[in-house]
């Protein structure tokens, strides 16, 4: 090789060089400035929620054992209140069936995020299901909601327990 061919060899090994340094040099700002901020996040959240422990469980939730012994159930009243024919109308729970109904109106025993769903298949008209009534631990599905089934599956709701 000549000596201007190495010459531009040389400064461009130097320009990666100079390259390198920088980005090492703005890699060890960022990650300083990022501990920084993460610090200054932890010191509000520790001031607005009070004792580290009390923010842990809150983020943490119940203990698996507390909640095994505190089974949460409710009951929920659906009741046809359309002038279909309701016997061919069924309902299922988590996907399973649970009941048809044999009578205008029926009572069902929920727990915590059950899926309600109303089956119309069999049903020739359309039915309108109302429900009616709910235990007062129940935040949804609400009372008085309407439901209209035609010929499939409706979800009537997700049970949510206080």
């Amino acid at each position: 090789m000549s000596g201007r061919a190495l010459h531009r060899q040389n400064r461009y090994y130097q320009w990666w060089a100079k390259i390198e340094k920088k980005i090492f040099k703005l890699a060890i700002l960022l990650f300083f400035t990022l501990y920084a901020l993460q610090l200054v996040n932890f010191v509000l959240e520790q001031r607005n929620s009070g004792l580290l422990s009390n923010a842990v469980g809150e983020l943490e939730g119940i203990p698996m054992a507390e909640s095994q012994t505190q089974i949460n159930t409710g009951t929920i009243e659906l009741s046809v209140i359309s002038n279909s024919k309701y016997n061919k109308i069924q309902i299922y729970l988590n996907g399973e069936y649970y009941k048809s109904f044999n009578q205008k109106s029926i009572s069902l025993m929920v727990k915590n995020n059950d899926i309600i769903e109303i089956s119309g298949i069999n049903s020739e008209f359309p039915a309108t299901i109302k429900i009616t009534s709910t235990t007062d631990n129940m935040i949804s599905p609400k009372q008085d909601s309407i439901i209209k089934v035609n010929k499939g599956f409706v979800q009537a709701g997700r049970v949510r327990l206080k």
